[in-house]
């Protein structure tokens, strides 16, 4: 059977998510007054803290997705986060407000982020049968229950319901069924159909201005896309991917965190600017009112003092006073006409005509200027040319008494259309508030002398005579307000002025898309310049991994240039000197390998010269001994004998030194310290030699007078001095002489062992004293030896605190070993390790 190759990883559903969470928060965090429509109103106050939590616990499942290596409890606090937020957006937005699509998609987007809690499951395809199913539910609500869906949101798509239901029926019923399991490119070619109807809502969606609904869409389309091609986002395995990695995280978080501080800040700065700006266009629309109601004021005050006017009213000249009241209107365009009334409530002349005026009394300016004699303004109403009227009441007073009044009809239809700076900025309205009666809106088309239909924060700071700024819903809880008033000093009016929150605050959301836009600048950037960067490492990084393959090829004498004095140029210095040591290394390996060849050789033969003779002697000792007798032969018999005894020590030393030598190197030789005379251990060493007598040596030995005591190891102290007059009896001429020497101290003693062999070329004084290492001259001239007796000496020595050394003046001119060994045992105790 055929190995399958290995399938790709799923998309986890977590990465749309974290998406969603991450536009989501930079739009709430950032641009909170952008989220001012009707169907937020219940989360409007939250936005700002919903939009931190989006932020951060985004960020958090961002990390987590990247980094493999991230602690459990973070991914759970990040899904807890996320979950919390969206599950207070679900409820309110979409399940309050019997939302379909939402109260559909959001739980079973909430359920695969709870599944993916777990790493076993971010290995399955749950990104794909949350899509399945909310394909399979959106399809069956567009075919069974296509008129419940707000015509006001997907008329765009309204035509198109019921085939997109049978796509979205049809792929999420696909995508659920086994037939995906036996053929692979079936659930890549649905999800590719799905992102078309994806993306025809996030389009129907977006022409509405909605931009939460249309970027989920949106986010869905591109995750299908993705899943459909193939593509994974995935922890990187390269250095350039994890630098860059670390350094988008170490760029992206602290800037967002920041910008979202200095958005802060700003956005309360433009706030306070914006309220006192709105405070004092209320201000300015309430100065702009006294003033034309003075000018109003001034105008009928000059016709009252018009000597023609006053006199004609005295003449009770009905037709002559008609006529100065038809050129008010015409001097002072505030008024549509203008009466006068007598003290009894008759007109008796008006701009309009003079005859069947009838009563005024009826009117509240008639009653309060005969109770207070003074000037005063009316309420608002529709007079007789069927206008919307307030009349500005003057009295006419001849010789301190009160003979009649003088009412000017102010058009509250030019008042509507005055230009003021406020009127270009905000909807002005001025009210009565004696009924909350319209006498000016700016609004086209609104009907002056309607009750004003204000929110009830407004309507309740209106009765209370407070002043100040309002955030609030307007009265058709379409867009939230930000409102003030002012009253209208000497008057019964009241100015409000109100924009909507996303006109008011526009320069707050451009200054924090700018921001937004120069952060992303700013972060791709950064990740440019990092790239830059990175290469020069990554490239030096990259000569390291080749260079490290070459050395595990073989090839030793592979360097690295250092370049720059930082710490991958201490990197390349440490892997050179790294490289160097590794070919020493190797060098000395080759070279211990060619000794221990060269030791097996001449042990071999070692061990075999003794044992030849030895077979020899005792098979001829057997035969002779077999036939009995008087052994006639004795003498050879003895011989032999004698030949075997010497044999069978030789053989016990090359045993012995192979012992010490697996003793030392396992780290199990040790001393056992007493106090000792050396020099009778001398004298007995040198005896044993003399009796041997057949090297045909003089031994002298130049004794000290007074004892040569010490506290040191008496069984191995002889054997350097075996092995140091072996060496010299071993490579001595007939008849030459080996001398033995002291040289006292009160710290220390010195043994010198001289004689006049054949020296030791100079090559090979400073590695006479390795394992198995023998002087060039001994071994071309075949002398016998394994070469570890000056190894196990120097070895005893230094384990004794002292040193060994030799000297030689030449080939053929002898050689001198000196040893000297302290008198006490050093205060640490020394473990020397063979080189």
């Amino acid at each position: 059977m055929r190995d399958e190759p290995p399938r790709p990883p799923p998309l986890p559903l977590t990465w749309p998510a974290a998406v969603f969470g991450l536009i989501f928060g930079v739009a709430m965090t950032y641009v909170p007054y952008e989220f001012h429509a009707a169907y937020f109103r219940p989360l409007y106050p939250y936005v700002r803290p919903m939009g931190v939590v989006y932020l951060a616990s985004s960020v958090v499942l961002m990390a987590t997705m990247l980094y493999a290596q991230a602690p459990r409890w973070l991914d759970v606090l990040g899904r807890v986060g996320f979950g919390a937020v969206t599950g207070l957006y679900w409820w309110v937005l979409h399940v309050r407000t019997g939302g379909l699509t939402g109260a559909i998609l959001f739980p079973l987007l909430l359920a695969g982020l709870a599944l993916e809690t777990s790493p076993a499951w971010r290995r399955r395809e749950v990104f794909r049968g949350v899509v399945a199913l909310v394909a399979l539910a959106f399809g069956l609500l567009m075919l069974g229950a296509g008129n419940r869906f707000p015509p006001v949101f997907y008329a765009a798509v309204a035509p198109l319901l019921v085939p997109m239901g049978l796509v979205f029926l049809g792929c999420g019923a696909g995508l659920l069924s086994p037939a995906v399991h036996r053929w692979p490119p079936l659930p890549r070619l649905l999800l590719g159909v799905l992102a078309l109807d994806f993306a025809l809502l996030a389009w129907a969606v977006a022409r509405l201005g909605t931009g939460p609904g249309s970027s989920i869409y949106l986010i869905l389309t591109l995750a299908c896309v993705a899943s459909a091609l193939g593509l994974r986002p995935r922890a990187p395995r390269t250095i350039g991917f994890k630098l860059l990695r670390g350094l988008a995280f170490a760029g992206v978080v602290p800037l967002l965190a920041l910008g979202g501080f200095a958005a802060w800040m700003a956005q309360n700065a433009i706030e306070r600017q914006v309220r006192d700006d709105t405070i004092r266009a209320a201000a300015g629309e309430a100065d702009f009112l006294v003033r034309y109601l003075d000018d109003a004021r001034e105008s009928l005050q000059l016709l009252l003092e018009s000597p023609g006017f006053r006199k004609a009213y005295a003449n009770r000249d009905h037709a002559q006073v008609a006529l100065y009241l038809s050129n008010l209107p015409a001097q002072a365009r505030a008024f549509d006409a203008a009466i006068v009334v007598d003290k009894e409530g008759e007109g008796f002349a008006a701009s309009y005509g003079t005859r069947n005026l009838g009563s005024f009394s009826h009117r509240d300016y008639y009653a309060g200027v005969m109770s207070t004699g003074a000037p005063y303004i009316s309420r608002p109403y529709i007079s007789i040319m069927d206008l919307p009227h307030v009349a500005i009441a003057l009295p006419f007073k001849q010789e301190g008494k009160l003979e009649g009044i003088l009412v000017g009809l102010l058009s509250l239809e030019r008042l509507s259309a005055a230009v003021t700076p406020a009127a270009q900025r905000f909807r002005v309205q001025v009210l009565d508030r004696r009924g909350l009666l319209l006498l000016r809106d700016t609004q086209p088309g609104a009907p002056l002398l309607s009750e004003a239909h204000l929110p009830g924060v407004l309507r309740q700071q209106l009765s209370t005579s407070e002043e100040g700024v309002v955030e609030t819903f307007g009265p058709e809880d379409q867009r939230i307000l930000l409102a003030a008033d002012a009253p209208v000093p000497g008057t019964e009016w009241s100015v409000v002025v109100a924009q909507d929150m996303g006109v008011a605050y526009r320069a707050i959301t451009r200054t924090s898309v700018a921001f937004i836009a120069i952060l992303a600048l700013g972060v791709l950037l950064m990740l440019a310049l990092a790239q830059f960067v990175a290469r020069d490492i990554i490239r030096r990084l990259e000569t390291l991994v080749e260079a490290t393959a070459a050395i595990g090829r073989g090839e030793l004498s592979r360097r690295v240039p250092e370049e720059e004095d930082d710490e991958l140029g201490g990197l390349c210095r440490g892997f050179n000197e790294m490289a160097t040591r590794t070919e020493a290394a190797q060098g000395e390996l080759r070279e211990a390998v060619r000794l221990r060849e060269e030791f097996l050789s001449v042990a071999s033969h070692e061990l075999r010269t003794p044992l030849t003779p030895l077979k020899g002697f005792a098979a001829l000792t057997l035969s002779r001994m077999e036939k009995g007798g008087d052994f006639p032969e004795r003498e050879r018999t003895l011989k032999a004998l004698r030949s075997m005894a010497r044999q069978t020590d030789r053989l016990t030393r090359l045993v012995d030194d192979l012992l010490d030598t697996s003793r030392i190197q396992a780290g199990r030789f040790e001393l056992e310290r007493a106090p000792l005379d050396l020099l009778p251990l001398v004298r007995e060493v040198i005896e044993r030699f003399e009796m041997r007598g057949n090297e045909g040596l003089r031994f002298v030995l130049e004794a000290p007078v007074q004892a040569v005591e010490g506290l040191w190891d008496g069984p191995r102290l002889e054997q350097v001095i075996t092995n140091l007059l072996a060496n010299a009896v071993r490579y001595s001429p007939q008849g030459g002489t080996v001398h033995v020497s002291f040289h006292l101290s009160p710290e220390a003693v010195e043994l010198r062992v001289r004689d006049q062999g054949i020296g030791i070329p100079s090559e090979s004084i400073a590695l006479l004293f390795q394992p198995f290492a023998r002087a060039s001259n001994a071994t071309a001239r075949h002398f016998g030896g394994l070469g570890l007796g000056l190894f196990i000496c120097r070895e005893i020595v230094q384990r004794h605190g002292g040193s060994i050394w030799a000297e030689s003046p030449g080939a053929q001119l002898g050689s001198c070993f000196h040893v000297r060994l302290p008198r006490e045992a050093p205060a640490v105790p020394v473990s020397a390790v063979a080189s």
